[in-house]
């Protein structure tokens, strides 16, 4: 099977035959290993990248449809794996870039950490709302209601829904402005 041209190796591993695949790999792998490490500069990860490949090749063998030489589609496929790896390599170095120009700014604990107490004092706020509108606040905020369900079980108008969750909202952030960078889960509101 060592003298069999590419071209009928390559019909019987499309069929399946190992050892026309075996023989193959045993054939290029050496020459293809020393051609990725011109663009890897790594001889494991030549030898990894190689592998990678004719793993691939075995996987797909059914659908796979060389129309120039086995050699050539070989180095080829062996390049573009090459290729790739070398990309992925610089969007992982550029994002160690930006985590390491990200980490020399100062740490602000208060943009990460909820001061402990401030759920009550969001409660605080909650309960100083006028009766109604604070009825309506938590039927939205804690109930999930949408602003048409509140209405019908307050027998009010959307309207009137619409005005007191604005104004529920607006003294909310008026009273916790000193932790804006919290608003927006604030507003979700921590239910109980």
């Amino acid at each position: 099977m060592e003298q069999l041209d590419d071209k009928i190796l390559y019909q019987k591993l499309r069929s399946g035959d190992e050892m026309a695949f075996e023989v193959l790999f045993r054939r290029y792998y050496s020459s293809l290993c020393f051609f990725a490490r011109q663009f890897l500069n790594d001889v494991e990860l030549a030898e990894e990248t190689v592998q990678e490949m004719f793993v691939k090749i075995w996987e797909k063998r059914d659908q796979l449809h060389i129309e120039s030489s086995v050699k050539h589609y070989f180095f080829r496929s062996v390049r573009n794996q090459c290729l790739n790896h070398i990309q992925h390599q610089k969007i992982r170095q550029q994002y160690a870039q930006n985590v390491m120009e990200n980490s020399q700014e100062d740490i602000n604990p208060e943009k990460y950490f909820m001061e402990v107490g401030l759920r009550k004092k969001i409660e605080d706020c909650i309960d100083a709302l006028p009766a109604k509108r604070q009825e309506i606040f938590r039927l939205s905020r804690e109930q999930g209601l949408k602003y048409k369900e509140i209405a019908e079980t307050l027998n009010i108008s959307v309207k009137t829904v619409e005005a007191q969750m604005g104004l529920a909202l607006k003294f909310l952030r008026d009273e916790l402005k000193e932790y804006s960078t919290h608003l927006f889960s604030l507003l979700m509101i921590i239910k109980k």
